[in-house]
């Protein structure tokens, strides 16, 4: 049976962080939260279907990682990115955030210099300076309502990095970077010796024509300078969950990063999240595909909707993930007055440009991974907001 993503299922009072925690970031409850990133869908049924069975035993004690967890990785990277990894180089960790900050501290020392590309996910920014490293900032070009990579100021930077963060695909600009792009990136980071962090949670949420290639895959070269890190949260709506890991296939790294680790005693992990995350891989290929059809919708939809109601307003070309990047410009207010805007005229939690860094100014993040209702009714509210 085809998924209902259509069905509005109610999230106040379910500790959830996009709904339950309205009035601490946003001063006020009345508000249609669309910003943190997870889904307003049910899961896949197959994983309810896993949970059910797991529950009913009734002991939830320590959990060992199978052949079967490593095997659905392994599985999932080969059939839909064709990229092999070796077992031994997945490591799983709390969270995708969790692991790069693992990785900073396991791979550069304090002093170290790494490249980000803002505007971006704005942990990215805290991982460096909580770590008493430094930031070299490689921002992006936006052209046209198209965003692209400076690597005139990429090679400049890589000089003296020793790590570069990689967001692929790109959040918030909804980028899928091409081999090309890849290509120059890794010739980059070859030659000046730059350890590639690729943050690639988003990768199973490409649109097509695009596609997404793991940087890893370009070569053994790369490969060999690269840490992948992933988890099945934003693609199959496990947020909660813990399902993240890191990949490497470099034999050095691995032993570097498995002493990490066990210093750290951080791998055991809990047993739903391993239990999802096994069979997600193993049966949620057609839920997915599912969700890309609905999402793009939901995409066609707001970018309709702006042309013909609200053209003072752009949505980036979304290539990849749900979230959407719109541009306020042209209302000609201060971030301030944008903010309080969004807030408090057209009702709306969403993620403020400014704090994915430079080039987030007169911009705001929205989610559209919510039944279509929730985008109409938004954007109404957007409407009504403007026109007054």
């Amino acid at each position: 049976m085809p998924h209902n993503f259509d069905e509005i299922i109610p999230r106040d009072n379910t500790n959830s962080l996009k709904y339950d925690d309205k009035l601490n970031r946003f001063g006020t409850l009345d508000v249609q939260p669309m910003w943190v990133a997870d889904m307003d869908f049910r899961v896949p049924e197959c994983i309810t279907t896993a949970f059910t069975e797991l529950v009913s035993h009734g002991i939830y004690g320590y959990h060992i990682k199978t052949d079967r967890y490593y095997q659905a990785i392994i599985s999932w990277f080969q059939q839909r990115h064709s990229y092999l990894i070796d077992q031994k180089g997945i490591f799983f960790t709390p969270g995708v955030v969790p692991a790069v900050n693992y990785l900073v501290q396991a791979f550069t020392e304090k002093g170290d210099k790494i490249i980000v590309q803002p505007p971006v996910y704005y942990p990215f920014f805290f991982v460096v300076q909580l770590n008493n490293r430094h930031i070299l900032y490689n921002q992006l070009l936006e052209r046209n309502n198209e965003y692209s990579i400076d690597f005139d100021d990429f090679e400049n930077k890589a000089r003296e990095a020793r790590m570069f963060i990689f967001c692929h695909p790109h959040n918030p600009v909804g980028r899928a970077w091409r081999r090309n792009e890849l290509e120059k990136i890794a010739d980059i980071c070859l030659r000046h010796k730059v350890i590639i962090v690729s943050d690639e949670i988003h990768n199973d949420l490409v649109f097509a024509p695009n596609r997404h290639i793991p940087i890893a895959s370009l070569s053994p070269e790369i490969d060999n300078i690269t840490i992948t890190c992933h988890s099945a949260s934003k693609t199959f709506n496990l947020a909660g969950l813990s399902t993240a890991y890191a990949m490497m296939n470099n034999n050095e790294m691995q032993k570097i990063f498995n002493r990490f680790l066990s210093l750290l005693h951080v791998e055991a992990l809990n047993t739903f999240g391993l239990t999802a995350m096994a069979t997600a891989f193993e049966k949620g290929g057609s839920w997915l595909d599912e969700l890309h059809q609905y999402l793009w919708g939901n995409y066609e939809y707001v970018k309709d909707y702006l042309e013909n109601n609200l053209p003072a307003l752009r949505a980036s070309p979304l290539e990849a993930t749900y979230m959407l990047w719109l541009d306020f410009r042209k209302l000609q207010m201060s971030d301030k007055e944008l903010k309080e805007f969004i807030i408090k005229k057209a009702r709306l939690g969403l993620n403020d440009g400014p704090t994915f860094g430079i080039g987030g100014q007169g911009f705001q993040r929205i989610n559209i991974a919510c039944p279509r209702q929730r985008v109409v009714e938004a954007l109404e509210k957007l409407k009504i907001a403007v026109s007054r």
